[in-house]
């Protein structure tokens, strides 16, 4: 009777009901629109126009398959690399083992727009390695090409694919390999026919994750690839241009973006749920102690890809320090003028990135909380649409929901283009799939007598929830909180659709900087950039005692 009338709770059902009206206003409402304006003509009646113009015309075909070749491209190297560094970390024992499989994980909070920057520092016409390689009358291929695409976004998405095989790799019960070596298999075809298949769910689940980061992706591309355009960074030109204008094209083209990550969620759910296999946890595979030669190897291959992967920090620490004559850079010097720059004369871009992550975490933590128990513990099909609602923002790009989010609030009694709550609110949106994600594991596991007991005392509904399931949720709900705040500051490619004078983000001060040829000015705002983001995680580690940054 109890558990009845916990689901009939109306305090819960009136939170279910506002948390869909935000979602459906916010999220829901802006991304029809937009889907809808793209079927609307020029002449103001329906129809296709937009998407035959849009396959018609070599320059937008052009960018589609470009959108496509890179998304791919990047996934497989991303599972190529990743995928091997997570079987050397699980399988293998060699001196620094633990070490090297965290330390991957720091690229994710890299942002692209300053892994871009750095790497055009590196491998530029007028980088590092060029000007070593010009007394030898060479140098290396333009960095603002294909190769240069897929190399750098490779070396940045890597860690997702990376992620999701270790998790794959560790949770996978060991007795299915041991029954297949047991009768006389070798190991390679071990992993080839009883590994590769148990693992396929996490391998779908790191494509995806990779792929949809790469499709939507818009610092790197809009800083490498002049010569190679894709659909978020097209998108954007095509928004710019035509405010005031027609916007068939440039919703036409975010329709397509949405449609596509759409469509590989829908793929990658079906694909999973056809293999599924149970296996009993808590029996991971032994780790193989490698010696000698090997264990040289071992590591020194991780070591190699983490070191690539961690280049970009070092390398924006020297060249914020570097004195620079306009884009001429003046190594072997030391300065403080660019850091006094973005410190004193110029400091808004960090305050306005810490004001909006502010606002964002705080909100989305209450948000995703709240939401989570409602899908957990207030099951109905009201949080079922909740549920679904909450999940779509993983198949938006940044540019797509802030394109989505100009065009439904630029007027009208709603009118938020040009303030920072437009801001705050992509951000929030953006963010929440991550903290609802977090607060429902530890739900799951969560009885439900435990807070009927607490019911059953006479503690009120608000109450239980305080007590009870709070201190559960709590660790997991703070991880989430890190990561949002993180990824908030970091966050580009919604920012650079939604901002406006006076509201320029660290994102967009550095993204404008390298665009002007200002290098050493764009380092110094990515190294106080990356000194908020890792003072932040390393408070959370201290104070909070999470586990930030590492796979169990």
């Amino acid at each position: 009777m109890i558990a009845g009338r916990l689901r009939r709770d109306p305090a819960w059902m009136a939170t279910a009901i506002a948390a869909i009206c935000l979602m459906a206003i916010f999220l829901l409402w802006p991304l029809v629109s937009m889907l809808g304006k793209s079927f609307i003509n020029p002449d103001g009646h329906w129809g296709l126009h937009g998407y035959v113009r849009f396959f018609s015309e070599p320059s937008y075909r052009e960018v589609f398959f470009n959108t496509l070749i890179l998304g791919v491209a990047v996934t497989a190297g991303s599972l190529l690399i990743g995928g091997g560094l997570a079987l050397v970390v699980a399988r293998c024992k060699f001196p620094f083992a633990g070490m090297l499989m965290i330390l991957p994980l720091i690229t994710m909070v890299i942002p692209d727009v300053v892994v871009a920057a750095s790497w055009v520092l590196v491998l530029g016409k007028q980088g590092l390695i060029n000007s070593w390689l010009e007394p030898l009358g060479t140098e290396l291929p333009s960095l603002y090409s294909w190769w240069g695409l897929v190399f750098v976004m490779t070396l940045n998405n890597y860690v997702y694919a990376f992620v999701a095989v270790l998790v794959g790799l560790k949770s996978m019960d060991r007795s299915l390999e041991e029954a297949a070596l047991s009768l006389g298999r070798p190991l390679p075809r071990v992993l080839v026919g009883v590994t590769m298949p148990l693992l396929l769910p996490s391998v779908f689940a790191g494509a995806l994750i990779v792929f949809t980061h790469v499709i939507g992706s818009f610092g790197v591309p809009a800083i490498l690839g002049a010569r190679t355009p894709v659909l978020a960074v097209k998108a954007y030109n095509e928004f710019v241009s035509e405010m005031g204008g027609n916007p068939q094209m440039q919703t036409t083209m975010a329709s397509l973006l949405v449609y596509l990550g759409a469509g590989l969620l829908l793929l990658q759910k079906f694909v999973v749920e056809r293999r599924q296999f149970q296996m009993e946890s808590g029996r991971t595979p032994v780790a193989i102690p490698l010696k000698g030669g090997k264990a040289m190897a071992a590591a020194g291959s991780v070591l190699l890809i983490v070191a690539l992967s961690l280049l970009p920090a070092l390398v924006v620490l020297v060249t914020a320090f570097t004195p620079s004559v306009g884009p001429v850079l003046r190594y072997g010097g030391f300065t403080l003028n660019h850091f006094h720059y973005a410190l004193v004369r110029a400091p808004e871009p960090l305050y306005n990135s810490l004001f909006l992550s502010t606002i964002a975490t705080a909100t989305g933590v209450v948000f995703s909380i709240a939401t989570a128990y409602l899908i957990v513990k207030r099951r109905s099909l009201i949080t079922h649409v909740l549920d679904v609602l909450v999940t779509l923002p993983l198949t938006i790009a940044g540019t797509v929901l802030g394109i989505a989010l100009i065009n439904s609030f630029s007027s009208g009694p709603l009118a938020l283009t040009g303030t920072w709550i437009i801001m705050a609110l992509a951000y929030f949106l953006r963010r929440v799939p991550s903290g609802v994600r977090s607060a429902t594991g530890p739900l799951h596991n969560l009885k439900d007598s435990i807070e009927e007991a607490s019911m059953s005392l006479g503690v009120g509904t608000l109450g239980s929830f305080v007590r009870v399931v709070l201190p559960v949720i709590g660790p997991s709900v703070g991880a989430a909180a890190v990561l949002m705040w993180v990824t908030t500051l970091s966050e580009l490619s919604a920012t650079i659709v939604l901002y406006f004078g006076g509201m320029n983000t660290m994102p967009i001060e550095i993204f404008q900087q390298v665009d002007s040829g200002r290098l050493a000015l764009a380092c110094a705002y990515s190294v106080l950039l990356l000194i908020t983001i890792f003072t932040s995680l390393a408070l959370a580690r201290w104070i909070f005692r999470l586990k930030v940054g590492t796979i169990e």
